[in-house]
């Protein structure tokens, strides 16, 4: 007897770039090896130079996985909202009730899907689900201060639910550091919240994600997952690494503050993300004067 179709629940979308093919096919072979099957997968490229779906060709034999590519570059935010609009929008197969992203450096444990899912599919109050993951530092890249710190930052949170806003206000008072939520590629969200927040901002470069879970929070719950379902690269072709050592983005989280404060109603919230601004500008001001002494001492 033929086994009866179960309609896709999660909808996975991996931007690619230039990706180094031995960790693009890890990523797809961890999609592979979920625990839970009812998802589908768009691999989107944007207009890389190597021939990426030649090195994906093999795993479009299944159905749930298909290709896409950009004639043109979009950058980070662009590929990761074309992405998205080819998912969920009126070009899609199908409608999930929950959007997945990940990243093509990057791999999840095998039950990674069947977590989040199991929990946003068992307490309609929660919105997102973010969970813990390893970084795993890769040719010649040594331990880095920033993931440190996330860590350290992540593993202090109460596991379970929180309220959006009481998350938001924790956030905030800690200047929106570290990226307490991390890396887009282990928050699993509903498409309904989604719909709220809107697209990722093209204009940044580094913080994408911070500013897309600030409104998040404004819109919904979240569940913190302290178990680790997945491992990060860290690695020099890495975007994160390449921002980092251009100074990209390195005025992202004062935008993200700006953004914040625009959309927030008049009120304690307010009054309390606008100082925090200001702290954060203040320390960022003596970074940048220490950074220009060194430079010219």
């Amino acid at each position: 007897m033929a086994q009866a179709y179960s309609p896709p629940l999660i909808g996975i979308y991996m931007p690619t770039y230039e990706p180094s093919p031995t960790h693009l096919k890890a990523a797809i072979e961890s999609v592979l090896a979920q625990t839970e099957t009812r998802w589908e997968m768009l691999i989107h490229d944007d207009a890389s130079t190597i021939d990426v779906r030649a090195i994906v060709e093999p795993y479009l034999k299944d159905p749930r996985i298909t290709f896409a590519r950009s004639e043109n570059r979009l950058g980070i935010g662009g590929n990761w909202n074309e992405s998205l609009k080819m998912c969920h929008g009126e070009r899609s197969r199908t409608t999930t009730p929950y959007i997945q992203l990940l990243f093509q450096d990057d791999t999840w444990h095998p039950h990674y899907l069947e977590r989040a899912l199991g929990i946003l599919e068992a307490h309609p109050d929660i919105d997102f689900v973010s969970a813990a993951h390893e970084y795993r530092y890769e040719e010649g890249m040594k331990n880095n201060a920033v993931y440190e710190e996330v860590q350290r930052a992540r593993s202090a949170l109460q596991p379970g639910r929180h309220d959006g806003k009481e998350f938001l206000r924790m956030w905030i008072e800690r200047e929106l550091r570290p990226n307490l939520i991390g890396e887009p590629s282990f928050v699993m969200l509903r498409q309904s919240l989604m719909e709220q927040t809107g697209s990722f901002d093209t204009t940044m470069q580094q913080c994408l994600d911070t500013d897309m879970w600030l409104r998040c929070l404004l819109h919904g719950n979240i569940y913190i997952l302290q178990e680790s379902l997945g491992s990060f690269r860290v690695h020099p072709r890495g975007a994160s690494a390449r921002n980092e050592e251009l100074g990209a983005g390195i005025y992202d989280r004062l935008r993200c503050f700006n953004h914040l404060i625009k959309v927030l109603p008049a009120g304690e919230l307010k009054h309390i993300a606008v100082r925090a601004r200001s702290k954060a500008l203040v320390k960022m001001g003596v970074k940048f004067l220490k950074r220009f002494i060194q430079n010219f001492s």
